[in-house]
């Protein structure tokens, strides 16, 4: 057979460069093959997302209301149509074609937008290569400073987990984490929106990814007074179950599950796909020394009360707050925990998860743990409230002060005309309302003292005596910003 190939070469030695030429020029041997599309609509933007075989190779062409992607050496799949209608904000059509032999185009018929970003991902974890195509609409998150008197209402930023290319985790019947946690979380917004003086916010309304840039951003340009984010836990083990609820932790986790929960999380970006420039960048040590102080502690204080009233809703894996590095809890002055509603991955669970009763139980007592951790005793319009002017000490914040006069944050800014960016100084007096019992730390409480150890933090010492932070601040006079010193002497129940 060789030497018949040999004879036809020698009298036709054309016929090699033609057959090298059809074989470059067949799609059949193209290096990258583009085999599906897909799109979500969120508020700001439209997204198209193309699945590729191979490393994409493209050039873009913009032009009014037009944008047309080259593929170099490239084909598409026989799945693939002609064109695409899409019909949604920013575009109407996709057409595809092959432009030359080894070159396809994706030209995307675009209407009213801002502009549009383009990127491509490499393939991860069963996720294909991919490009993105974000069609910007318009800019949604306005700072909450624009709104007039918004501030007088507690904002809480409740965050669906997920969405989009990402779905979380999937159930063994099907149920995605997505779509359970948005349900959710539109549950917990109605039922806040229900108690006066609070506003919620969801950081997603429908099936599209937002990174954790614009989630933490959201919440900061709200001036939020507590950010939620919701979950449903996963596990290989199918018995696992119960509710649990994390806080950000600066260092380690506070067990190889929270750890692993931890990383599985922080991919999100990447299944959801963000561009690299929209990526959320590490803190620097003196944003993460306030996460040490002041917002972690006040994250675990509400992260008890929450616990405390999941158990009558569900089982609770952890009796005691979980700690792991979650990046979208990363908020430098604004409280936020990860509550696991319950496990997915248990069939059980899965159904339970899905019902409409106990999605409206657990939203109900989520926005109980949030009355209570605001102690929101806020007058009605017309009653008359006893109160006192409190001098500033060191390390006091608008918030601790509040707690201290078991009062909410929102009330305390429209008793003294503040706002939440406002800045207090010691020896400046302040408006609170007064104690109709006397001060926590000066009833009677039988205590012994412990000696602060190497390593010892207020949560850590609160854990080992099986008391809450909030109780081991008041018996010690002390504010969540303090510092421990090693050798402090320190009141312990």
């Amino acid at each position: 057979m060789f030497n018949q190939i040999r004879k036809v070469l020698k009298y036709c030695p054309c016929f090699l460069s033609l057959g090298a030429l059809i074989l470059l020029g067949s799609p059949a041997y193209a290096s990258t093959k583009i085999f599906n599309v897909r799109h979500w609509t969120a508020p700001d933007h439209t997204r198209i997302v193309l699945d590729v075989e191979g490393e994409p190779d493209y050039l873009v062409n913009e032009k009014e209301n037009r944008l047309i992607l080259s593929f170099k050496n490239s084909s598409f799949s026989e799945s693939m149509p002609g064109e695409m209608q899409i019909n949604k904000p920013g575009i109407h059509k996709i057409i595809f074609r092959r432009a030359v032999p080894d070159v396809t185009e994706a030209e995307f018929m675009l209407n009213k937008h801002k502009k549009v970003n383009v990127f491509k991902l490499k393939e991860f974890e069963g996720k294909p290569n991919r490009v993105v195509i974000d069609i910007i609409i318009e800019e949604v998150y306005p700072d909450i400073k624009t709104i007039p008197g918004a501030y007088k209402e507690i904002i809480i930023v409740v965050d669906p987990g997920h969405g989009g290319e990402d779905p979380g985790a999937i159930g063994k019947n099907g149920t995605y984490e997505k779509d359970i946690v948005l349900s959710i979380s539109r549950e917990i917004r109605d039922y806040i929106n229900q108690m006066p003086g609070y506003k919620a916010v969801l950081t997603r309304e429908g099936d599209y990814y937002v990174s954790f840039n614009k989630r933490l951003q959201k919440a900061r340009n709200l001036n939020a007074g507590l950010f939620l984010s919701v979950h449903a836990d996963a596990a290989r083990n199918h018995n696992a179950k119960g509710s649990s609820v994390y806080a950000l932790s600066t260092g380690g986790a506070s067990s190889e599950a929270a750890k692993l929960l931890a990383k599985n999380e922080n991919l999100s970006d990447i299944f959801g796909g963000v561009d690299d420039h929209e990526s959320l960048s590490e803190s620097n040590p003196i944003i993460m020394n306030m996460f040490q102080t002041n917002t972690i502690n006040l994250s675990k204080i509400y992260a008890e009360v929450l616990i405390k009233h999941l158990k009558g809703v569900n089982c609770v894996k952890y009796e005691i707050v979980q700690e792991a590095p979650f990046r979208v809890l990363k908020l430098p002055d604004i409280p936020a925990v990860l509550i696991e509603t319950a496990f997915i991955s248990n069939r059980q669970e899965e159904m339970l998860l899905r019902k409409k009763t106990f999605q409206q139980t657990l939203a109900s007592a989520v926005s109980a743990s949030i009355k209570e951790y605001f102690t929101n005793n806020r007058p009605e319009t017309g009653d008359k409230i006893s109160t006192e002017l409190y001098e500033v000490k060191k390390g006091d914040t608008l918030f601790s002060i509040a707690r201290s006069f078991n009062t909410d944050i929102g009330f305390l800014l429209n008793l003294n005309n503040l706002k939440r960016e406002d800045t207090i100084f010691i020896g400046q007096k302040v408006i609170v309302p007064a104690l109709k019992e006397p001060p926590f730390e000066k009833q009677k409480t039988q205590c012994k003292i412990y000696t602060v150890k190497k390593g010892d933090t207020l949560f850590s010492i609160a854990k080992k005596n099986s008391i809450t932070l909030e109780y081991l601040l008041k018996i010690n006079n002390m504010q969540a910003t303090d510092t421990l010193r090693y050798g402090q002497q320190i009141k312990i129940p």
